[in-house]
């Protein structure tokens, strides 16, 4: 079954208002939000996290990336874990309420996910990013290959544009992460939009291929 799911990842935040003010504006066209400030400590991720409810982000959208502690004190809906993480089987054991993403590259590690309890994964980089300077993209037939190795869904990430959501969701994606092509936009609300109006016009697609 295709989601679809869109999800906004949090660029590093030089200004929280301003990340904030953003959330604000593109949540009603995403479904999730992650929060993902590499260098933070636990308390001032605890700190943006109240910042982005009193501004009204629906709790059910936040995600905190790596910080398991973070998402269980503050009832999250879930966390998105990366190789320097808690393992996947420990975090399940101990958090079964939290919605379990993990972050994989190749489908070795996607099948160890999904063997540890990941309700997810997100895939990349698929396309070529500025995030990932001089490293080669994985590209739509790795991605097609991983979604033959595992059964939960599977959310691509890298170089997502308009243009290319329909590649990956015929590749078998289930939904789309996105950094720069939100948050750095210049109208991040208008893109957010054509994203997800882009998202569901692959889904559409897809699916009407499939019948």
């Amino acid at each position: 079954m295709i989601i679809p799911w869109l999800h906004a990842v949090t660029p590093e935040c030089e200004s929280l208002l301003e990340c904030v003010q953003i959330a604000v504006d593109i949540h009603p066209y995403v479904d999730a939000i992650h929060v993902r400030q590499k260098q933070w400590t636990a308390r001032m991720m605890w700190d943006a996290v109240e910042q982005y409810r009193e501004a009204g982000i629906p709790q059910h959208k936040l995600i905190v990336n790596d910080r398991v502690d973070v998402a269980a004190a503050a009832n999250l809906r879930g966390v998105q874990l990366a190789y320097h993480s808690l393992p996947p089987h420990a975090v399940r054991a101990a958090f079964a309420q939290l919605l379990m993403g993990v972050s994989v590259h190749d489908e070795r590690e996607a099948r160890q996910a999904e063997q540890q309890g990941a309700d997810y994964i997100i895939y990349g980089h698929v396309f070529p990013t500025a995030c990932k300077p001089g490293r080669e993209p994985k590209g739509e037939e790795a991605l097609r290959r991983c979604r033959q190795a595992i059964t939960i869904p599977i959310v691509a990430i890298g170089g997502i544009t308009y243009d290319n959501i329909g590649k990956v969701i015929s590749a078998g994606a289930s939904g789309v992460a996105v950094m720069s092509g939100i948050w750095h936009d210049e109208h991040p609300a208008l893109s957010a939009r054509r994203y997800r109006e882009s998202l569901m016009a692959a889904v559409q697609g897809t699916s009407m291929l499939r019948s």
